[in-house]
């Protein structure tokens, strides 16, 4: 039980990352083509990621939950 707990809090944890990670890079990269100044582009790029990670580790674990209900 504890196993799946610690799994379950790890994949959270790395889709965190990645979605946040991914759009800061791609935000950063989005808002400097605009013709925003660098410094200011990675602080917007950054408070973006914060957000959609948020809300894609809230998505992932309602689609978790779900899944794990079809089997129950």
């Amino acid at each position: 039980m504890l196993l799946n707990s610690l799994l379950r809090m790890i994949s959270v944890i790395v889709v965190l990352l990645v979605v946040g990670v991914g759009w800061s890079k791609i935000g950063t990269a989005r808002l400097k083509k605009k013709g925003i100044e660098e410094s200011k582009a990675r602080s917007e790029a950054s408070v973006q990621a914060k957000k959609y990670s948020i809300i894609a580790a809230f998505l992932y674990m309602v689609a978790m939950v779900s899944v794990a209900g079809l089997f129950m």
